[in-house]
């Protein structure tokens, strides 16, 4: 019977530790994604299509902050007034864009209703 409470143990404390060491090293080697690519996505349409040239709007997103690409490419945006809110996103400074996405907690939609509002 004790080799069953001692087995018991042994493994709580195993797994104890091993949890600790997961969650600190998820914390530790945590990827940060660029806010600015995050925003630029959200204020896409979202369709994927590819006909701005990119395999969908993430890779649109990219080159958008790169520069490789103008804030009117995305086609199927056009109508939904993309171009305003790229051209409003891209006049805003690294500094206000992380402030607007910490304010907002990190959610795009009150993000994408601010820079509409701005």
């Amino acid at each position: 019977m004790t080799t069953i409470i001692n087995s018991i143990i042994l493994l709580g404390i195993l797994g104890f530790l091993s949890g600790s060491f997961l969650a600190f090293a998820a914390k530790k080697f945590e990827v940060k994604e660029d806010v600015r690519k995050i925003i630029v996505e959200a204020s896409l349409p979202g369709v994927n299509c590819g006909a701005c040239g990119y395999p969908g709007c993430s890779a649109f997103a990219k080159a958008f902050i790169k520069g490789e690409v103008k804030n009117d490419g995305c086609l199927p945006g056009k109508r939904q007034g993309v171009p305003e809110r790229l051209q409003k996103i891209s006049n805003l400074t690294d500094e206000q864009l992380n402030e607007l996405f910490e304010k907002n907690e990190n959610e795009v939609e009150k993000i994408k209703s601010e820079i509409e509002s701005m």
